[in-house]
């Protein structure tokens, strides 16, 4: 089974994330990804 690991750091802010339910993955990166988009 695969474990997925995303690191992310924006500013002081980093956040780590491991799974490996890709499913859970994907919807995460999904919603991330809004909220960036939201933000610029």
């Amino acid at each position: 089974m695969s474990e997925y690991v995303f690191k992310m750091k924006k500013g002081d802010v980093e956040i780590e994330l491991k799974s490996d339910d890709s499913k859970f993955i994907e919807d995460q990166l999904d919603k991330w990804r809004e909220a960036l988009l939201k933000e610029e």
